[in-house]
């Protein structure tokens, strides 16, 4: 993931270049979508395990705060 980050970040970079530097970085970001359409089976969210995670993420930080709230 934070080599998708460096990615990410060329591609705002070419906006604010120039001359060969926007072409190159026009060049890396046609690159990086070639890469990632479709996106690697690793970065592929799978439906319903990631969803119960994060629900359950969140339920157990509800009653984490609760408890916290509630102590003697």
């Amino acid at each position: 993931m934070h080599l998708l980050d460096g990615l990410f970040t060329q591609a705002s970079l070419a906006r604010h270049s120039s001359g060969v530097g926007q072409r190159r970085q026009q060049q890396r970001l046609a690159l990086t979508q070639r890469l990632l359409d479709p996106l690697p089976p690793e970065l592929v969210a799978s439906g319903r395990d990631g969803k119960g995670f994060w629900q359950g993420l969140r339920w157990a930080t509800l009653g984490l705060g609760l408890a916290w709230l509630l102590r003697p």
